[in-house]
């Protein structure tokens, strides 16, 4: 949460300059502000610092008539708090590629989605899904991460289906095309779904653990 006390925002000197032209209106204002945030968990009082830039905007009302209004968009918010829920369990670069595209959100969502986009490849080296096969003519060659969700789909068809969406919106960061932010958090939300299928699934724990218990009762050995 913010930190009392600790937001400043200033208004650099070329905006406060452009006060005297005679064109000049509200919305010209530019400003740019700080502040910092400490984690209420007193177990990891984490410190944050966030920057940003602000200004003056008008909105319109149903009659037409308009008024000013202040805004403030963050740019960069380090350490970036996590946008989805991560599993206890996922492999340590998957996490890292996915913290890596939590702070390129602030910045850059179509950087951000191909961050996303990367950790999902890491996910298929996790998963052992081939990164290479034998074309037509029998030479080895290096596979799409299209192919290599096909490949997983053949034994887990329910999750590969999901990343074929999260694959074509990281696409769209990989080829530096704009990606809407709706687009980027419905493929997080749908990547945390996977994620927790995959490594925190309470369902098939309990089934492994039953057939441990029963096995550990039976005396046969536990494989």
């Amino acid at each position: 949460m913010p930190e009392k006390g600790s937001f400043v925002e200033i208004e650099p000197a070329h905006s406060k300059l452009a006060h005297g032209h005679e064109a000049w209106d509200p919305d010209w204002i530019e400003r740019r502000f700080t502040y910092q945030c400490v984690c209420n968990n007193e177990q990891c009082s984490e410190v944050a610092f966030v920057s940003g830039r602000g200004g003056v905007d008008q909105a319109y009302d149903f009659e037409g008539g308009a008024e000013y209004y202040d805004f403030r968009n963050i740019q960069s918010f380090f350490p970036a708090p996590d946008i989805i829920r991560l599993p206890e369990d996922i492999p340590r670069e998957v996490e890292e590629q996915l913290k890596r595209s939590f702070s390129l959100y602030w910045i850059d969502v179509s950087a951000a989605a191909n961050a996303m986009r990367a950790s999902l490849e890491v996910l298929m080296d996790e998963l052992k899904i081939p990164t290479t096969q034998k074309s037509d003519k029998g030479k080895v060659v290096q596979i799409s991460l299209h192919r290599r969700i096909e490949l997983w789909a053949e034994t887990h068809e329910d999750y590969a289906e999901l990343c074929f969406a999260l694959k074509e919106v990281g696409n769209l960061g990989s080829h530096g095309e704009r990606v809407r932010e709706k687009h980027y958090f419905g493929a997080l939300e749908i990547y945390s779904h996977v994620l927790t299928q995959l490594f925190e699934n309470d369902a098939a724990k309990m089934k492994e653990l039953a057939a441990k218990i029963r096995a550990e009762i039976k005396g046969k050995p536990v494989t």
